[in-house]
This record gives C-alpha cells, sequence and structure tokens, in this order.
C-alpha cells in the first residue's frame, strides 16, 4: 500500500509541475499573450495540411462550438488563418500562420528539452525499462477507461473455424508491403497451424511484363505464389493459405477470382469496405473476412451481405491505429482510436454475438503473447501479426530490409499520410522527405524497399517495430503464443 500512495503522490506531483512549468514558459516565451489552453489547440491543428474544424474538435475531445469560440480569438492574435477552399465554398477550414506555427515550434522544443533534461537523471541501461514501465501504465489505464463487458475466462489459443476453413492456432499473418509476404512466409506460417497470407497488392512487381501490362503480371505472380505456398505447406494438419486484397485496388475483383481459381482459402479484404466481396466469390468453402476500423464498418458489412448475398463473413479482422503500412483511420482521429482501442474490439465482438460463428481478428500492435492476452480480454479470437513476422528467417523480405527493422529504434518512426487522406507509419529515411503525397512515389519507393535499394525506398512498420532485435524463426512465434 505505501508503494501505491507513493506512485499516487508522484503522479500527481507530476501533473502539477509540469503544468506550472508551462505557464512559467508561456510567460518568458515570445507568446505571451497565448493561454496553455490555446498552445494545445495550436497544437491540434499542427504544421501539416490545413483542417477542418470538426477535425480539430475531435483531436481535442471537444465541440465545433467551443472550438469556434477559441478559434476566433486566435485569429485576432494572429496565429490562425480560417479559410473557405475554392471547390467547396461551404467548408471551412483552418491552418497556422507564420506566427501560429513558430509558437507551436516553441512550445515543442519546451517540451523536449524538459523531458531530456528529466530522464538525464535515469541511468542509460535503465531507460528502456524506465520506458517500457511507463507504456505498461498507460496501457493499462486506457483499459481501465474501458472495462470489458464479461470475464472471457482464462486466455486460450483455441482452435478457430472461419465458414468451412479450419484453423488449428488462432494466430494470423498480416499482409506485409510489397514482395515481403510471399509463398515463403505463408506457407511457414500455414505448416504451424496459423493463416498464412499472401499481400496480391503489385505482387507481379518483378514479372518482366509488370510496366506494360500489370494487371496480367499480378494475376500471373498471384496464380504461381498460392500454388507454391500450397505445396510447400503440405498435407499434414497445416493451417489455410489465404490472399490479403485491397478493395481500392483497380481491378479488386479480378484478384478475388484469380486468387480463388488458384486454391486460396481465406480471402482478407481491406482498404476500404467490401459490400460486394461476395459477388466474386460464390465458394462457401472459401472463407471471406474484411478487415474493419469500427463497429460501424462491420454493421455495414453484415447488412450489405446478408440483404444482397444471403451470407455473413466468416469472421472480421479489426485493425487498430498501431499497426503498419496505412489504416482505415483519419490521422486526425489516430489518437482517440488508440485510446478506444479496447472498446472498439468490445464493441465489434458485441456487433457479432448475433451470427451463428463469426469470430473477431485483433491486428494493431500485437507483438507479444502479453499483447495477445490483453486483446483476448476484450474479445478477440485470433490475433494477426504483421511486424513480428518480417524479422523471420522465413519472411521473403531480403536482409537490408529485415536489418532496417533491428536497428529502429522508436523516434525512428513517423507518419506519412496517403493521397486519399488517410495515414500510413513508416521508418524514417531520406526518401520519406522526398515523396511528399504523390502514390507514384509511395508504390515505387515500397517496389524499391522490396528490392533493397532503402536509400529510395520506403519501409511500413508497425509502432513496436523498435522490438524487434534478432532473427528468429517462424515457429519460434508460435511457440510463445501457444
Amino acid at each position: 500500500m505505501d508503494n501505491v500512495r507513493k506512485i499516487n503522490d508522484i503522479l500527481v506531483n507530476l501533473f502539477n509541475v509540469v503544468l506550472k512549468l508551462e505557464e512559467k514558459a508561456i510567460k518568458e516565451s515570445t507568446n505571451r499573450d497565448l493561454s496553455i489552453t490555446e498552445l494545445h489547440t495550436l497544437a491540434a491543428i499542427g504544421q501539416g495540411r490545413p483542417k477542418t474544424m470538426s477535425q480539430v474538435a475531435a483531436s481535442l475531445k471537444i465541440s465545433v462550438s467551443t472550438l469556434t469560440a477559441a478559434v476566433n480569438k486566435l485569429v485576432k492574435k494572429g496565429y490562425v488563418d480560417r479559410f473557405r477552399i475554392p471547390e467547396d465554398r461551404r467548408i471551412v477550414k483552418i491552418r497556422l500562420t507564420d506566427t501560429g506555427a513558430a509558437a507551436v515550434r516553441e512550445h515543442e522544443a519546451f517540451h523536449m528539452a524538459m523531458i531530456s533534461d528529466a530522464i538525464s537523471q535515469v541511468p542509460e541501461d535503465q531507460i528502456g525499462k524506465f520506458i517500457e514501465s511507463i507504456d505498461n501504465i498507460n496501457e493499462y489505464l486506457l483499459m481501465r477507461k474501458h472495462p470489458p463487458a464479461k470475464d472471457p475466462g482464462p486466455f486460450s489459443m483455441k482452435p478457430l473455424e472461419l465458414g468451412k476453413v479450419h484453423v488449428p492456432v488462432p494466430l494470423f499473418q498480416g499482409a506485409l508491403s510489397i514482395g515481403l509476404s510471399m509463398s515463403r512466409l505463408a506457407a511457414a506460417v500455414a505448416r504451424e497451424g496459423g493463416v498464412g497470407v499472401i499481400a496480391a497488392s503489385k505482387i507481379g512487381f518483378r514479372e518482366a511484363d509488370f510496366s506494360e501490362n500489370p494487371l496480367e503480371a499480378n494475376k500471373r505472380a498471384l496464380r504461381r505464389e498460392i500454388r507454391k505456398a500450397l505445396e510447400l505447406a503440405g498435407d499434414g494438419k497445416r493451417g489455410p493459405i489465404g490472399v490479403n486484397i485491397m478493395w481500392s485496388a483497380k481491378h479488386c475483383s479480378q484478384y478475388v477470382e484469380t486468387a480463388v481459381e488458384a486454391g486460396a482459402e481465406v480471402i482478407v479484404c481491406g482498404g476500404g469496405i467490401p459490400t460486394n466481396l461476395p459477388k466474386y466469390c460464390r465458394d462457401k468453402k472459401v472463407a471471406l473476412l474484411p478487415i474493419v476500423s469500427s463497429k460501424r464498418a462491420a454493421n455495414i458489412i453484415i447488412r450489405n451481405w446478408t440483404k444482397k448475398f444471403n451470407r455473413t463473413p466468416d469472421g472480421f479482422i479489426f485493425q487498430g491505429p498501431l499497426a503498419g503500412g496505412y489504416l482505415g483511420v483519419k490521422e486526425s482521429k489516430m489518437e482517440t482510436a488508440a485510446e478506444e482501442f479496447y472498446k472498439n474490439i468490445a464493441d465489434i465482438k458485441g456487433e457479432l454475438e448475433d451470427l451463428e460463428n463469426c469470430p473477431l481478428i485483433v491486428c494493431g500492435g500485437i507483438y507479444t503473447r502479453e499483447d495477445a492476452e490483453k486483446a483476448f480480454a476484450y474479445g478477440a479470437d485470433g490475433f494477426q501479426l504483421g511486424t513480428r513476422f518480417v524479422t523471420t528467417e522465413e519472411c521473403d523480405a531480403c536482409d537490408a530490409y529485415k536489418n532496417a527493422y533491428l536497428n529502429s529504434k522508436e523516434k525512428d518512426v513517423t507518419i506519412i499520410t496517403s493521397p486519399e487522406g488517410f495515414p500510413g507509419r513508416v521508418i524514417k529515411n531520406s526518401y520519406v522527405s522526398r515523396i511528399g503525397e504523390d502514390p507514384r512515389c509511395i508504390t515505387q519507393g515500397l517496389i524499391n524497399a522490396a528490392l533493397g535499394d532503402l536509400d529510395n525506398g520506403l519501409i511500413f512498420c508497425g509502432s513496436k517495430v523498435q522490438k524487434a532485435n534478432k532473427i528468429e524463426k517462424v515457429a519460434d512465434i508460435f511457440r510463445e503464443f501457444t
């Protein structure tokens, strides 16, 4: 009890001290006319692209009317610009002026200096453990914010039934970046009883005719990789081979049909809401798993599939905001999505309870068995790992790509934005600062990275990439989880 009281006193004192230090810093800064609340509003507006009032309000967790009053003052003080976009004069956006951006940079510098000075009191060899301890407390408090509706019982890795497809071990391998999750990795995961997944996106990039005829090159490579994975996986008590297809991709329906024809046993579909997926796969022996980021998306899919095709999904994959690659949540809502990660698991699980058999697979920040145990407590039936499988012997990534993971630290991870406005998590390098938002540069960067040209490559990763510190076997991961 003494430890509990001491920690409570420390946390309360920390909050009050930081607040007073911030107030003192503002009085001594070049922006004495700003309050702490106004500075936080400027930080939420950010130095990137202009935002709508609703985006900033969502980030700050306040109403638009409350934000409007604050922005009115900031406009008068010269820190914020407010304007209507030419394409639709009804839409109002806000952005920082040069003075506003300078104020944010000064405030961020104060925070960085304060934290740097504070952690200098912690021995260098204990910094990692210190950060991990704080992170564990933070995650526990987030879980307490949304306690599970019921006790799921002791953690288990029970087999799953995805429709007519049997999964001995409910561990799914995520679709990694271009050229990383091919037949070798998928087969290794399936041999351990999990779901091995081949990523269909630009899969034919090594084909000789890819530039001239990308559709045929992709379909040819997809057929070959599926058949090779099935052969490598063998006929024993293995897990299924699946294919991940971006619903937003051009010709996605043809990729679905190609995958089914080649023998894929599971179709995973994300990058949009796949309302018509069953239209391109009538075979009930193939499991269909949409990826969603909210209860609402799951509900839309269930209603559409039931009405149009008399079918419901064989399972759902819920992707949280800590996943790698492009995410299904706008950047302005990432913080809220992270805070409500466990609540969203419980909400989506509740949406599926009326279905006869529809397991929920959770991904995004699942790196260790402990991560899986937390998600299990809120209703997860299975778990999808992406980042963890990159640094395996069997991963189809080149050694340079794997080493980029092994050498990365938390500070090396940043967020980029897709042309559609969705954030993506990547490892910082010189290429990231050069690409802007040109989709051609993004695609070429992913291909370059797959070929080992990391100086001109884009390296997608999950939020816990810094935990990767060794090359391991797929079997090692399954032993840890089971």
